[in-house]
């Protein structure tokens, strides 16, 4: 189990595609919102209340046991990233298998939150991170902005990363934005090399088989990728 600490170091010093910082709620601001399905829904009622999982992207009650991080960008299009880890009850991957087996029944669901209610249709959409279980949603709500949630869970052990985009128009380059920021989060959370470089938001190439501990080799950075790098890996080749 990871401390609050060490969540709040994995999802730190992160920006969005837009340049925006992804800034740290503080451990006093997570506490008054008792949980992150407060700081993301306010109070918000499900109905029905067994989509709630599917809502809040798994981030409910589980941290109760556990520890939690959570990290907000300010924009036209917010993202949040957290980071949970419990101690009790069933690890990560059991959470995302029970909410994904949900989606069946929680297609189209209600949110009534400060006041006001309105429809949302949800479809699972088929994500990929480097944690052994990768669950994503892209969420639609009635009413006049047509409002768009974007959801990318990803587990690893006792380590359950999630991040969200919303915005009006959502579509593949978002995804890609969410499973770089989640994979950044599992790189340093597996001692990875994201902690030792500043630039470690660089290293995601237009592949995703591209290795992001490639060369140390500087120059090769300014140099176009050739298809070829990939079949060869071995770090024991000298240039």
């Amino acid at each position: 189990m990871y401390s609050e600490d060490e969540l709040r170091e994995l999802i730190s010093g992160m920006t969005d595609d837009d340049g925006n910082e992804l800034m740290l709620y503080s451990k006093e601001q997570v506490d008054q919102g008792g949980n992150i399905a407060n700081l993301l829904l306010s109070t918000a009622t499900i109905d029905p209340e067994d989509c709630k999982d599917i809502a809040t992207a798994g981030l409910l009650d589980t941290v109760e046991s556990g520890e939690i991080a959570v990290a907000l960008s300010e924009g036209d299009q917010p993202r949040t990233l957290s980071a949970q880890s419990g101690s009790e009850g069933p690890d990560a991957v059991e959470v995302l298998d029970e909410i994904s087996g949900k989606m069946d029944q929680c297609a189209n669901f209600s949110v009534q939150a400060l006041g006001q209610t309105y429809e949302v249709t949800s479809e699972e959409v088929q994500a990929d991170t480097d944690a052994e279980k990768t669950f994503a949603t892209l969420s639609s709500r009635s009413g006049d902005n047509q409002q768009k949630l974007m959801q990318v869970s990803a587990a690893e052990g006792t380590l359950l990363v999630v991040a969200t985009k919303s915005g009006a128009n959502l579509g593949d380059p978002d995804q890609k934005e969410l499973e770089d920021l989640i994979n950044e989060v599992l790189e340093k959370a597996d001692g990875g090399s994201a902690t030792s470089s500043p630039t470690s938001t660089s290293t995601s190439g237009s592949t995703s088989t591209s290795s992001p501990s490639g060369s140390a080799s500087p120059s090769e950075t300014e140099s176009e990728p050739e298809e070829t790098g990939m079949t060869s890996p071995s770090p024991t080749a000298s240039s």
